[in-house]
């Protein structure tokens, strides 16, 4: 009777550790800091600014300094003419080489889709590769998918981009275009390797550093992506402002936001983790230049060199890939690629 009854006694202790363990457990979890990947939609709200939302207003691309061509959204709160922002679209900028950038239609194209995107490569094995190229779909980009596409279908020679602008503003949301390509794309006689990116976890930071999470993706970027296959691509987009504590931030407010940085704690090769990624994009320009508008804009239409296109490029050249595709071939057939995905569904 006694060993029966220190038994139960015994067994009485353990249930209660166990017990204890288990609400101090759950006390711990619940105080916890969320961590950067956090699964929680972030809960939209209206910042008192007016021209939070980009895409109601008529983007400009204007020439920077150190030869390159200035992506950013300085013209948020431009005063420019539409007549002044058609021949700022015209200058010729100076590329990397020297030589003057043709803006025709599809010249300009390409320069923004460039200029809007970035790529970080992953490697697979000793002998495969894979680049995750991320593109914000800006006014920008998007009047120049827009003046593309009207003028290959004979449209007039200065198609007026805003209504398009105006149906993505309807949405309420910063909206990018992600693509994940291999070097073994559509070849089943390589080893093939399982590419995941934890969607959900893959966050815009701001200049305040918060932090908001996706608002939508398309379900195939989430799903496991296998080297082989072809390549994998969809939209991710994000709010334009977010709630924070009790006040309502503005994403990407090109006054204080130079940048716009993408990250992810992991990517997962096989799963295994390959580390953290992070895209940069510059955004906004620290100041605007006040050149005055100097010509009338080229768009010229050249159908047997442009055109869409359903097929993306292979991977670009990189210290990872000295084989790849060449930088101006890469930004061309990426252009087409994605003049098309924008528009697939018009027609």
């Amino acid at each position: 009777m006694r060993r029966g009854f220190l038994f139960f006694q015994f067994n009485q202790g353990i249930a209660l550790g166990i017990f204890l363990l288990a609400i101090f457990g759950t006390g711990l979890t619940g105080c916890a800091p969320p961590s950067l990947g956090s699964n929680s939609r972030p809960v939209i709200c209206t910042p008192q600014a007016s021209n939070v939302n980009i895409y109601r207003v008529t983007p400009v691309s204007a020439p920077e300094t150190n030869g390159t061509v200035s992506s950013g959204v300085t013209s948020v709160t431009t005063d420019l003419t539409q007549e002044q922002v058609l021949a700022l679209l015209a200058q010729p900028q100076q590329g990397l080489s020297g030589s003057p950038i043709n803006y025709s239609a599809f010249g300009n194209l390409i320069t923004e889709t460039k200029n809007w995107s970035d790529i970080q490569t992953i490697k697979l094995d000793n002998s495969s590769q894979a680049q995750i190229i991320v593109t914000f779909l800006s006014p920008q980009l998007i009047q120049a998918i827009y003046y593309n596409d009207v003028l290959s279908n004979g449209g007039d020679a200065v198609p007026n981009a805003q209504p398009a602008l105006d149906a993505v503003a309807n949405r309420d949301e910063l909206i990018f275009f992600v693509g994940v390509i291999t070097t073994t794309n559509n070849n089943l006689n390589t080893v093939s390797h399982k590419i995941r990116i934890p969607i959900q976890e893959m966050v815009i930071v701001n200049s305040e550093d918060v932090t908001a999470s996706p608002l939508r993706d398309d379900h195939n970027l989430a799903q496991e992506i296998n080297s082989s296959y072809e390549p994998v691509f969809g939209y991710l987009t994000y709010p334009i402002a977010m709630e924070n504590g009790i006040e309502c931030h503005w994403i990407l407010n090109p006054a204080y936001n130079k940048k716009i940085i993408i990250m992810v704690p992991n990517i997962y090769v096989d799963g295994i983790s390959v580390g953290s990624y992070t895209w940069d994009i510059p955004y906004s320009s620290l100041f605007k230049s006040g050149l005055p508008p100097t010509s009338q804009p080229n768009m010229a239409f050249d159908s047997s060199q442009m055109s869409s296109s359903l097929t993306p490029p292979s991977p670009m050249e990189s210290l990872l890939i000295p084989n790849g595709s060449k930088e101006a071939a890469f930004w061309q057939t990426y252009a087409r690629f994605l003049w098309k995905q924008i528009m697939v569904g018009f027609y």
